[in-house]
Order: C-alpha cells, then sequence, then structure tokens
C-alpha cells in the first residue's frame, strides 16, 4: 500500500480526479510539467486548474528538460531540407519553450537583478528567437498571399 501523502497545507489528499487524453495531448501534457520544473505531473495540474495559470520552477530539474528539449528540437530542425518539412509536432514544443521563455523574461524585467544564463543556452534560446520571426513572417506570408 502507498504512502499517505499530505500537501504543503497538511491536508490529506485522498480524493481521486480522472479524465481521459488522447496520446498526443498527454504527451504536451509530460513535456510542459517537465519543462516548467514540476516534480509531479499532479502539482502541475493542480496549480493549472485551481489558479489558472502556472509558474516556472526554476530548478535544475526544469534547466535539464529545457536542455534535453533544444537538443531535440535542434537535431529534428537539422534534418529538415524546407520549412515546408516542419510538423506541428515540432511547432508545439517550441511554442510552449518560448511562452516560459516569455513568462521568465516579464518576471525577471520586474526584479532589479539580472538572471544569469549560461553562454551554450543563451544560444539556443536565440535560435528559438530567430526561428519564432521567420514563422510568425511566413504566417503572415501565407495570409497575405
Amino acid at each position: 500500500m502507498s504512502k499517505k501523502v499530505k500537501d504543503d497545507k497538511n491536508r490529506w489528499r485522498n480524493k481521486i480526479v480522472a479524465f481521459r487524453m488522447s496520446p498526443e495531448e498527454n504527451e504536451e501534457l509530460d513535456r510542459r510539467y517537465r519543462l516548467l520544473g514540476y516534480r509531479t505531473k499532479q502539482d502541475y495540474i493542480i496549480e493549472a486548474v485551481l489558479k489558472g495559470k502556472v509558474t516556472a520552477m526554476g530548478n535544475m530539474q526544469m534547466i535539464y528538460q529545457f536542455r534535453r528539449s533544444l537538443e531535440e528540437i535542434l537535431s529534428e530542425l537539422q534534418r529538415l531540407k524546407t520549412c515546408e518539412e516542419m510538423s506541428e509536432d515540432l511547432m508545439t514544443p517550441i511554442r510552449t519553450m518560448l511562452e516560459i521563455m516569455e513568462a521568465i523574461k516579464e518576471k525577471d524585467e520586474s526584479k532589479s537583478e539580472k538572471v544569469r544564463i549560461p553562454k551554450l543556452q543563451y544560444d539556443q534560446m536565440m535560435h528559438l528567437k530567430r526561428l519564432k520571426k521567420l514563422l510568425s513572417t511566413k504566417t503572415e506570408d501565407e495570409t497575405h498571399g
């Protein structure tokens, strides 16, 4: 039998809430809670549902997952020969990471101190920003064309 766990306010968590997801939705949920640095999927879902928004934890797990996702995206981008070959499956993690980066940027701008990001991660983030700009220009061209 599993150990009974109390939440941060010393309440028993003994109610089960379940819902169905497609495999793709489940994969996206897994990616999001890991990228944001949550310890468990349960913590992420409770925060998202009860508070209406989630915050990046800013821990080593988050940095590790960011690096891992960036490496996967980079290898996939290197495999592609043209922009048309890019699938929505590749765009989803890119959008998620950009949302996280924007949230961190807004949070950091409200502080007076600067956050130090290792050069490799900074360079990879800049590649994502350039990709976002390229994709937005491509989308604008398609809508005007």
